[in-house]
C-alpha cells in the first residue's frame, strides 16, 4: 500500500527569509526522524516510507531542499548549508536526539549531516540507495553514460545544467504522464513493475508535480553540486549508517555503492538482490535496523 499524498505542510522561516517547507508521516509520538527526499523530488516521497515509520514507532518528518516544492531557492547553496537547516528545524520542533532517512540523492545531504553534526544530537543514519561522491575517480568510471554526461558539464560547462533541467521541469508539470513514461524507459525492470503500480504510479506524477512548482532552478542546482567536489569526506562520517542498495539499481552503481561501503566508518551495508532504485520495500528493514541506537 501507498500512503496518499498529504497536501498539508508547515513553513520555517530562516533567518535569511528562505521558507523551509515540511510534512509529517508515521508516528506523531514516535521517535523524530528526518527525511530526505531523491533529486529530483520533495517531502511527498516521505509516503513511501509512511507505513514502515509507523511500524518502526517513528516520526517521519520530510522537508523540501532549498527550490524544491514549497521551499525557497538558496542561491550558491553547498551540501554542508543543509545541516544548518535541519538543525534549525528540530530546534523550532522541540527536538533534541534524532534520526536521519533518505533515498538517493539524499545521500549528499545524509552524509553531510553525519560530518558535521554533533553526534550526540544525531543518532543514526538509514538510506535507501543514497548516492556517493561522484566526482571521485573511484566511482567516475562506473557512471551510467548520461551521469558521464552530467558530470563533465558541472566541471566545465555548469550553466548548461539548468538548460538540461528545464524540459525535465516542465515535462512533471504539465505532461506528468508523458514525465513517468520517461522514468519508466531509464530504469531497471524491477523499478518498471514496481512504477506499474497504479498507486505508485500516480504518487510520482504528484510527487514530481510538487516538486518543479517553483520550476527546475533547484534541481539543476542540486545537480551540479551533487556532480562536483562536495566538499566533504564521507570517511568523516561520525554517526552509526545503515544503507541497502538493490544490486540492479542503474542510478546507484555497484562500484558506487562499493566505494560507500569501504570508505564511511563502520557503516551497515546490505545488498538486495534483484531489486533497483526504487524498492520502497525496504524501509522496513532500514527502520528496524536504525532503532537499535535508540536509548
Amino acid at each position: 500500500m501507498v500512503t496518499p499524498a498529504t497536501g498539508t505542510y508547515d513553513l520555517l522561516f530562516r533567518e535569511d527569509g528562505r521558507p523551509l517547507a515540511f510534512s509529517e508521516f508515521g508516528r506523531p509520538d514516535g521517535f523524530p526522524v528526518f527525511y530526505f527526499h531523491g533529486t529530483p523530488s520533495c517531502r511527498v516521497e516521505a509516503g513511501f516510507a509512511d507505513q514502515a515509520a509507523q511500524h518502526a514507532g517513528f516520526r517521519l518528518i520530510a522537508t523540501d531542499r532549498p527550490g524544491f516544492g514549497r521551499s525557497g531557492f538558496q542561491k550558491n547553496r553547498r551540501f554542508r548549508d543543509w545541516p544548518g537547516d535541519i538543525l534549525a528545524l528540530a530546534d523550532h520542533l522541540g527536538i533534541n536526539q534524532f534520526g536521519l532517512a533518505g533515498h538517493s540523492g539524499a545521500g549528499p545531504h545524509l552524509f553531510a549531516c553525519g560530518v558535521f553534526m554533533n553526534p550526540d544530537r544525531l543518532k543514526f543514519i538509514g538510506a535507501l540507495g543514497p548516492w556517493g561522491p561522484v566526482a571521485s575517480p573511484e566511482i567516475m568510471s562506473s557512471l551510467n553514460r548520461l551521469d558521464k554526461v552530467f558530470a563533465r558539464l558541472a566541471q566545465k560547462l555548469p550553466w548548461v545544467m539548468r538548460i538540461g533541467f528545464a524540459p525535465m521541469g516542465w515535462a512533471a508539470r504539465f505532461t506528468p504522464n508523458l514525465f513517468l513514461g520517461l522514468l519508466k524507459n531509464s530504469v531497471s525492470a524491477a523499478d518498471k513493475e514496481i512504477l506499474d503500480n497504479k498507486e505508485v504510479a500516480q504518487r510520482f506524477r504528484e510527487m514530481q508535480r510538487e516538486a518543479f512548482r517553483q520550476g527546475s532552478r533547484g534541481a539543476a542546482h542540486e545537480a551540479f553540486i551533487a556532480y562536483s567536489d562536495w566538499g566533504f569526506d564521507i570517511s568523516s562520517v561520525c554517526v552509526p549508517v545503515h544503507i541497502w542498495l538493490g544490486d540492479e539499481d542503474i542510478f546507484v552503481t555497484r562500484k558506487m555503492g562499493q566505494h560507500i561501503a569501504d570508505t564511511i566508518p563502520g557503516v551497515k551495508f546490505h545488498w538486495v538482490e534483484g531489486a533497483g532504485h526504487l524498492n520502497f520495500a525496504d524501509w522496513k528493514s532500514i527502520f528496524a535496523s536504525c532503532r537499535q541506537h535508540i536509548a
